[in-house]
């Protein structure tokens, strides 16, 4: 599809063809058609993975490979737990019942690690987020963490595959160089973020990219939605249904092709490109102009990616045009 956009881009700019038609139709490509062909090829390659990773567990069940707990509900992946991140750092202890965090359901508490997992830590915060909002957050926690010991040694998470409830069981420890509160400490983001390497194939280096969509139905269980570019308006009404939205930059596939998409990349410099950012509100600011509101999980501070001078905010507020010149993809599931 690269390819195609490609020759198709140089034939349109190298025509034979003047005027005024010829400049619409230039334009035209340009703005719509296509970043269509990139959205399609984009997921085309979404579907590729998900089949591949089908294919992978269809394997795995062909071959009587698989966990179960008590009332019968397998996982995917033998009981155990993922190696740490740096084989010379141990992982270090989850201590308490991590469900009682009053910070559970915060944005400004989820503090990214070393894994590339934004699109996990932003699917689940944005869910914690809104079963804060509806008042359900500690019963959910409550049913979907079941402490082992007192104090707890073991964590038995209720994920969710393919819509049905899957138990998987980690050590309370999360490895050095994973997700934390605002404090620094590790918390219920820990071993979710732990119970999600395991049950996704016993490594961290397993969730480490992803979509946030994939996130939402692996914590609720509920099918999620992945859109194309939305305005904000329609951002808006997802939340007031009571949804979780979550919300994916700009980015570019094909390093080859940098100067052929270069219009479709992020274009402020406080921005993370290839990353997925947690909505916490769409308003009207005090000039009168709607905004939207994002949390990066990297946290409120934000921090600089490697090799790269310019500071990455922790949280945003654009406008529909700050917006849409930097995101190209919201997901979103419902939680009532």
């Amino acid at each position: 599809m690269t390819s195609l956009s490609l020759e198709l881009g140089n034939l349109i700019t190298n025509a034979r063809w003047d005027g005024r038609d010829a400049a619409t139709f230039r334009a035209s490509w340009n703005s719509e058609h296509r970043p269509m062909l990139k959205r399609i090829s984009a997921e085309l390659h979404n579907q590729a993975r998900e089949l591949e990773r089908n294919a992978d567990q269809q394997d795995t069940s062909s071959s009587g490979a698989s966990g179960s707990d008590g009332s019968g509900k397998g996982d995917s992946n033998p009981p155990g737990d993922p190696g740490p991140l740096n084989p010379d750092a141990p992982d270090v202890d989850v201590p308490g019942d991590v469900r009682k965090d009053p910070d559970a359901g915060d944005p400004s508490d989820i503090r990214q690690g070393q894994i590339g997992d934004c699109w996990l830590l932003a699917g689940i915060g944005s869910v914690a987020q809104e079963l804060e909002r509806q008042g359900k957050l500690d019963e959910f926690l409550e049913s979907h963490m079941r402490p082992v010991g007192d104090p707890p040694t073991h964590w038995v998470v209720t994920l969710y595959e393919d819509g049905e409830p899957v138990e998987v069981t980690v050590e309370a420890k999360s490895t050095e160089g994973g997700v934390r509160g605002a404090d620094g400490e590790p918390n219920w983001l820990s071993i979710y973020e732990r119970a999600a390497a395991e049950h996704r194939g016993g490594s961290y280096d397993d969730i480490d990219g992803g979509y946030s969509n994939e996130a939402m139905e692996l914590m609720t269980g509920k099918s999620a939605d992945k859109d194309g570019e939305l305005n904000l308006d329609e951002i808006e009404d997802k939340l007031s249904d009571g949804k979780a939205v979550s919300v994916g930059t700009e980015d570019v596939k094909d390093d080859d092709f940098d100067w052929f998409w270069e219009s479709e990349e992020v274009n402020r410099t406080d921005v993370v490109p290839n990353h997925a950012y947690m909505v916490v509100d769409v308003k009207t600011n005090d000039d009168g102009q709607k905004v939207i509101v994002l949390a990066n999980p990297w946290g409120p501070s934000g921090g600089y990616m490697e090799g790269d001078s310019d500071h990455k905010s922790g949280t945003l507020e654009l406008t529909e045009d700050e917006y849409k010149e930097n995101f190209d993809s919201v997901y979103s599931v419902d939680v009532k």
